[in-house]
């Protein structure tokens, strides 16, 4: 396979391992002792467009089933079309592109054997599985299609997917909209091993607080699902369409995704209406959580009266969440990333993920290595406070 260089010279690769790539991540975690220590991989990511063809059998409808069989080829192209992105730097991140070369043996799903590899070799024992290519349909206009395809994948992940490994888990991708489908979807798969809770694509623009919408988070709650929401960054955004660089985009559009989704979520009392729903906050990092909190508490002693139904302050509502280290910002000053642990509760509401394969995955010596924590609350990120969230149990899921 030729890559795409800027030299005189052609950039090829021939074949792909996963464990051969992540040596140096299994390296670390031979030195730091990890087979001894139980670690959850909380964002670990799969490229479910690969099984479009065997999705196509969900598909309630024939009509929408005939025009994705003829989008995606039979499977041979994206079901879900690319959006701009430079996340492989012009070819220079291999593993998008040449993980397609990587054998597998034909027992086992090609899905399941690429993540149980990456999590071997980072010292992981379980994992949960977030989608990749219907994490795009959250940005294309079409509603209709959106939720057609998203209970395809839901399906497919919960009958066929998920029975083959019981230390994965996987999310189900959640439209926020549709409410009615939605409930139904949860009745009919929420209660299946191996599916944890519903992931939901953070840059579009429904609110979580809509009226519809309060029963399939009742339902969520009902059956001890978690609700995550997965930062994301859209170029197409007009408040990023002035930035030219896509590692800016991210940088500024990712956590912004998510801030939106919590603000509302807070401001419409969400937290008091779902006491009991768990809500996981992905692919932000930290240091937007902290700064939020504050904006928060200083709007809302100045106007109590626009958000009635919080009885606290908008940060102690936060602090109860839960959220995924990865990306993890790595300031010059270790005091200012102790401050956000110590504003979120991370000793117990902080849950690692590695993000793998994207183009910035974090390991477990990430968390580790940090200074100012002990080994016990390292412990607890690493693993312990994603065994209580997910439901893991020692030796299975």
């Amino acid at each position: 396979m030729e890559f795409p260089t800027s030299g005189a010279r052609p950039l090829t690769i021939e074949e792909f391992d996963t464990t051969r790539h992540l040596a140096h991540a299994a390296k670390q975690a031979r030195e730091r002792g990890f087979d001894k220590i139980t670690i959850v991989d909380a964002d670990t990511h799969h490229e479910e467009g690969g099984s479009a063809r065997h999705m196509l059998k969900y598909i309630d409808s024939s009509v929408e089933r005939f025009l994705t069989r003829a989008l995606s080829g039979e499977g041979r192209r994206p079901m879900v079309p690319l959006n701009i992105s430079y996340q492989d730097q012009g070819g220079r991140l291999q593993r998008f592109a040449a993980r397609k070369l990587e054998q597998t043996p034909a027992n086992v799903h090609r899905d399941i054997t690429l993540t149980r590899r990456s999590m071997q070799a980072m010292g992981a024992t379980f994992g949960v599985l977030q989608p990749t290519t219907a994490m795009r349909l959250a940005t294309q206009p079409k509603r209709d299609w959106e939720f057609s395809l998203a209970l395809a994948y839901n399906r497919w992940l919960a009958n066929d997917l998920l029975p083959q490994e019981s230390q994965i888990k996987g999310m189900m991708y959640l439209p926020l909209h549709h409410p009615a489908e939605g409930l139904a979807m949860i009745e009919e798969l929420g209660d299946k091993p191996g599916i944890a809770g519903c992931v939901v694509a953070s840059p579009r623009y429904e609110k979580v607080q809509s009226k519809g919408m309060v029963r399939v988070f009742a339902a969520m709650e009902e059956r001890g699902l978690v609700l995550a929401f997965h930062g994301m960054a859209n170029w197409d955004e007009p408040a990023l369409a002035a930035i030219p660089s896509w590692g800016a985009v991210q940088a500024l559009g990712v956590p912004h995704s998510n801030m939106t989704h919590m603000t509302n979520w807070l401001i419409s009392g969400m937290p008091e209406r779902f006491p009991k729903l768990n809500v996981l906050w992905l692919e932000s990092g930290v240091a937007w959580a902290h700064y939020l909190m504050q904006r928060l508490d200083n709007m809302y002693m100045k106007r109590v009266s626009e958000a009635p139904l919080l009885k606290e302050k908008p940060s102690h509502y936060m602090a109860r969440m839960f959220y995924c280290s990865q990306p993890l910002e790595a300031p010059e000053d270790p005091a200012a990333l102790e401050v956000a642990f110590r504003s979120i509760n991370a000793p117990t509401q902080l849950v690692w993920g590695s993000n793998f394969p994207s183009h910035e995955f974090d390991v477990p010596a990430t968390i580790w290595d940090l200074p100012f924590l002990s080994e016990d609350v390292k412990k607890a990120i690493l693993g312990g406070n994603a065994m209580e969230l997910f439901g893991f149990k020692q030796g299975s899921a």
